[in-house]
């Protein structure tokens, strides 16, 4: 079998791991590098905790945490992308959950004992054992935070290269950067291939398209493609420094995790919605200043310091905020994978995919989240 994968981010490069693992004959089609789009500007948090107000969508998550750790233990010594440092994260930190995320922190720490999730309760206190650095007010007297110990993150470019490389060197996959994909190629009612900016054609026996933000523009035609509802976000980064953050940092007003080399990894919710489509990434980006000048009030020692880099990306997510991953209705031969948080779930994507092009076999945790919904909702 041929398979064209269009996309070179994380989703993209599972795919085509798995699908060349299997014996499939891959082409990987990148219109710029891998590894430059919407993964490269990631705070890349691997959990599931924030998906407990659905169980649907807790399972798929936790499939995706799962999934990973798998993904690193083949690599073996290579596997050097997954770090699992823990996460404290504190109560108005602003959840990505619904409902039960608002409640207090001991109805949600009961939903997470009870579906056996890490998580513990931790004050004033612990936090100063488990980060000394920060300042002694970063837990108001008798306010808690949830430490999640088992909880980390990817370095998505690195996994990204990883398994773009093994996918070439032990599997033969044929990787095209640099091409553009203009338009999806059918055949009486099913894909046969892609053309790109140039007019070349790639004709394969399935296409998925793992563009992300990118995925309608790819397809050349509104009958393939599928809602979405993009947000801009922005991370900064720090110079190296020498204070060093032992976990991933949810705070209320700024997340920060360790980023290598000494940089430290700034975002923060409320800074993304001041990003407007005209904005530059640069250090000296409003947004970025102030994402430093908030990491100098949470760690005393780095008071001063100043973003050394910054990045934009629009986050590919699909209307309604839940994952779109499967088929489209009266298409066949063509897999469409486009989510927010595509890096918590991208390992598990790569193999959901697989065994679905392969053999037949849909992930059941995909079920609620095909693109079919949107086309039933059309009709």
């Amino acid at each position: 079998m041929k398979a064209i994968v269009i996309g070179g981010g994380v989703i993209g490069a599972a795919v085509c791991y798995r699908l060349a693992e299997a014996g499939t004959s891959v082409t990987l089609v990148e219109a710029g590098r891998v590894a430059e789009g919407t993964s490269l500007t990631s705070f890349a948090w691997v959990s599931a905790c924030e998906k407990i107000d659905s169980d649907s969508y807790f399972r798929l998550s936790l499939a995706g945490v799962a999934a990973h750790r798998d993904l690193v233990a083949e690599f073996g010594a290579a596997g050097n992308w997954y770090h699992r440092p823990g996460v404290i994260q504190w109560l108005g930190a602003g959840y990505e959950g619904l409902p039960l995320a608002e409640s207090p922190l001991h109805q949600k720490l009961s939903r997470l004992a009870a579906l056996g999730y890490s998580a513990e309760r931790i004050g004033r206190d612990d936090l100063a054992r488990l980060e000394p650095c920060l300042r002694p007010e970063a837990l108001d007297i008798g306010e808690e935070a949830i430490h999640y110990p088992e909880d980390g993150y990817v370095e998505a470019p690195v996994m990204i290269g990883a398994l773009v490389e093994a996918a070439v060197a032990r599997f033969g996959m044929d990787l095209r950067t640099q091409t553009p994909v203009r338009r999806l190629i059918t055949v009486n009612g099913r894909a046969a291939g892609v053309e790109t900016a140039t007019g070349e054609v790639f004709y394969a026996d399935v296409v998925i398209n793992c563009a992300g933000r990118w995925a309608n523009d790819v397809v050349g035609s509104p009958d393939f493609t599928v809602p979405l509802a993009p947000t801009l976000g922005l991370i900064a980064y720090t110079p190296a420094v020498g204070t060093a953050i032992r976990k991933v940092l949810r705070t209320p007003n700024l997340n920060v995790r360790a980023d290598g080399g000494g940089r430290l990894l700034l975002r923060a919710n409320d800074m993304d919605e001041t990003l407007s489509a005209d904005d530059v990434a640069r250090p000296d980006h409003p947004a970025a200043i102030e994402l430093a000048r908030r990491l100098g009030d949470l760690i005393p020692s780095l008071g001063g310091i100043h973003a050394e880099a910054a990045r934009i990306a629009t986050r590919p997510i699909p209307q309604g905020g839940l994952p779109c991953v499967g088929t489209l209705p009266g298409l066949d031969n063509y897999w469409v994978a486009v989510t927010h948080g595509g890096i918590n779930t991208s390992a598990f994507i790569g193999i959901a995919l697989r065994d679905e092009i392969l053999r037949g076999q849909q992930a059941p945790e995909y079920a609620p989240y095909r693109p079919e919904r949107f086309f039933k909702a059309a009709a």
